[in-house]
């Protein structure tokens, strides 16, 4: 199976090659190569390299910035993810669309510009490619970190304690931590076993607000820090409260349970020591 992944060199398309082995091929070009909103970019790179699979991991998730610059918001995670899955759809291959936390059978209700791109850009695909699949993850975590984000939490929290900052995380919205390698490996169990098409959750088992998150980051690294919650300030961008998801969706195929994210958070701290990060070639 050879995949293209645009968006490649971030958190979840780093891990991809990994969990695919040599079992599958894994083609990522960089985005100074091919830029999702350039729909004549996007249609020569899928009919160049001929994949069965193309996945849309690219996306503009500052969500600060997408509330002052909504319109490139929507032109990366709608417009580009259209861009994709029509051009997997002409070269008769799958499309996997990369989006954001809401649960697989509630009705999306984004509080924010950044959800309401993804929203945009899950429906843009399910109309665009009839084979499709849409994955959702929650507060990943991966040793590639985030190139829109400058960094994951986790890496946030270390690198404020080593500088000797004080802690203030917010404690009135829960997510479920999930690690990018156990995201990646369970996609790419999806794609090889052809899953039917729909929204699949690719998420660690349980939940937490990000202070107890934070709070065992430190714990598992085994740092000592001035830690205190908070709750969401009035003047800052909404974020939904609870944005835990749920995989009910998996398991009926066959796939195992995904481990708790205090292990995948055990397992990531200790291989990050060692981790050389697998940047996106400028």
């Amino acid at each position: 199976m050879r995949v293209l992944v645009f968006g490649g060199w971030g958190q979840l398309g780093s891990e991809l090659p990994a969990a695919a082995g040599d079992r599958h091929e894994i083609v990522r070009p960089s985005h100074q190569d091919v830029d999702v909103t350039d729909d004549a970019a996007v249609r020569a790179a899928v009919a160049a390299h001929e994949p069965d699979v193309v996945i849309d991991a690219a996306a503009f998730h500052q969500v600060d910035r997408c509330e002052s610059e909504p319109r490139l918001a929507l032109e990366v995670n709608a417009l580009g993810a259209i861009n994709v899955a029509r051009a997997a759809r002409e070269a008769g291959a799958r499309a996997v669309y990369v989006s954001t936390d809401y649960a697989e059978d509630d009705r999306p209700d984004p509080v924010n510009v950044y959800g309401l791109s993804k929203m945009a850009g899950e429906r843009g695909v399910r109309v665009s490619c009839p084979d499709h699949l849409v994955v959702r993850l929650s507060g990943l975590f991966g040793h590639a970190g985030s190139s829109g984000k400058g960094g994951n939490f986790v890496e946030t929290i270390l690198s404020k304690v080593e500088a000797g900052e004080p802690l203030s995380v917010v404690s009135d919205q829960r997510l479920a931590p999930t690690a990018a390698a156990d995201a990646a490996a369970r996609l790419v169990w999806l794609l090889q076993n052809r899953a039917p098409v729909g929204t699949y959750h690719l998420v660690n088992r349980g939940s937490c607000s990000w202070f107890e998150f934070a709070r065992a980051i430190l714990h598992g690294a085994g740092l000592r820090a001035d830690l205190s919650p908070k709750g969401t300030g009035e003047h800052e961008v909404r974020r939904p409260a609870f944005s835990v998801l749920a995989d009910t969706r998996t398991g009926p195929l066959g796939l195992a349970p995904a481990r708790p994210w205090r292990d995948a958070l055990d397992w990531y701290l200790s291989q990050r020591g060692g981790a050389r990060l697998r940047r996106s070639p400028r």
